[in-house]
């Protein structure tokens, strides 16, 4: 019987610290995303061209390649996009070229992958200024 009682306490044991770091772990990437920067774009002093931006938070990666052309977002590719159970954040770029902005709504579910997506955006387009 006493055994029993190690093997649990063991168990309960384990169970609290990979508790605690994997509460570590997403409470750091909660404060990478918003410690996220991102800058004021006026479309209208973008050239045209390609564009990439990357950002690396502690779970969430996204590189991202946008094409500028008139002053306007004509495509937005994600080359890579680390994201966890984030992946349906990506349908953020069909909104982010409808209304010529990185700065739209977030996908619901995906509210973390879609600030790191909206911020890669930001950054590749503010290399067009």
């Amino acid at each position: 019987m006493k055994t029993w009682k190690k093997v649990l306490i063991g168990l309960g044991v384990i169970t609290v610290v990979i508790g605690g770091i994997i509460g570590y772990v997403f409470i750091q990437q909660k404060n990478d995303v918003d410690n996220l920067k991102f800058s004021s774009i006026d479309m209208k002093l973008v050239k045209d061209g390609l564009y990439n931006g990357e950002v690396n938070t502690t779970l969430i990666k996204a590189e991202v390649q946008v094409e500028v052309s008139d002053h306007r977002i004509k495509d937005i590719m994600i080359i890579k996009h680390d994201n966890g159970l984030g992946k349906q954040a990506e349908v953020i770029i069909d909104s982010m070229k409808d209304k010529n902005t990185y700065d739209v709504d977030t996908v619901s579910g995906a509210t973390l992958s879609s600030q790191v997506i909206k911020n890669a955006v930001s950054q590749a387009l503010e290399k067009g200024i």
